[in-house]
């Protein structure tokens, strides 16, 4: 079988679990919006890195780290403005510069639409480095930082008045939220990823319990998502996106059903 098989299973996989291993914070934190949010900020970099003719993925990365930063700058208790509905706020600016974008290029549409899909079967080698180094960047994220984040996931005014540096660490956490998704915009997809940041995060959730099982059996559904997807789409033929999508809803609907049998048996 062609080597390139092997590295598309291998670049969604590790786009699997990075997704995954984001998800358990950003559902534990009840903001599984940002991933829409972001990677439309990803799309509109993109869209307006090729209007100006930079490479694409400095927009796509600034674009997303301007967007997760402007979400860190909402005090948790000083602000009237829930978290989601900031989100909801950002995401509607970052949709209409999205189509702005697309509106503005004269040339064919047709990539930067793909963009909204993804397609894994047409990664690069240097886009696979990109992500497995986003995604060993993200292990040791959650090693140092892993009991601020335990806290952060509770409550981010409680990290604050504990002495948990919460600004800083919940800055560095959106910072690598907007690399690793916008790195992973071409395979994922904008229209994706909201699903594998979600789906496999809450299934981790209904059947795990402690903060290291979460985290483990997340990233687990991601990967599966991802590969299992990416099979069922190249054995018959379907569209990958959305087979990776069906898959991680398949996986969450499933962990429900295991959770509700084993509390009838209790």
């Amino acid at each position: 079988m062609d080597p390139f098989f092997y590295l598309i299973i291998f670049a969604g996989a590790v786009a699997g679990a990075s997704t995954g291993f984001l998800g358990v914070y950003i559902v534990g934190m009840r903001m599984p919006f940002i991933g829409t949010c972001i990677s439309h900020a990803a799309m509109a970099g993109t869209i307006f890195s090729c209007l100006l003719g930079i490479p694409p993925t400095i927009g796509a990365v600034t674009f997303s780290v301007f967007s997760a930063m402007s979400m860190a700058a909402i005090p948790p208790d000083k602000s009237r403005l829930d978290t989601n509905v900031g989100l909801a706020i950002l995401f509607s600016f970052m949709l209409g510069l999205t189509f702005l974008g697309i509106g503005l290029v004269e040339s064919s549409r047709s990539e930067i639409l793909g963009l909204l899909w993804g397609n894994i079967l047409f990664v690069q080698r240097k886009s696979v480095l990109a992500i497995t180094a986003i995604a060993l960047l993200l292990v040791l994220f959650g090693t140092f930082f892993n009991k601020e984040m335990k806290v952060l996931l509770f409550s981010r005014s409680i990290a604050s008045a504990t002495g948990v540096h919460q600004g800083f660490v919940y800055c560095l956490f959106l910072c690598l939220c907007g690399i690793t998704l916008s790195v992973n915009l071409q395979i994922i997809g904008g229209l994706m990823i909201f699903s594998l940041i979600t789906n496999p995060a809450a299934a981790a959730y209904q059947i795990c319990r402690g903060h290291r099982a979460v985290v483990i059996a997340a990233t687990l559904f991601g990967v599966l998502s991802t590969v299992s997807g990416f099979l069922v789409s190249f054995y018959f033929d379907l569209p990958t996106g959305a087979c990776i999508v069906i898959v991680s809803t398949v996986i969450f609907a499933l962990s429900v059903l295991c959770r509700l049998l084993s509390n009838a048996k209790i």
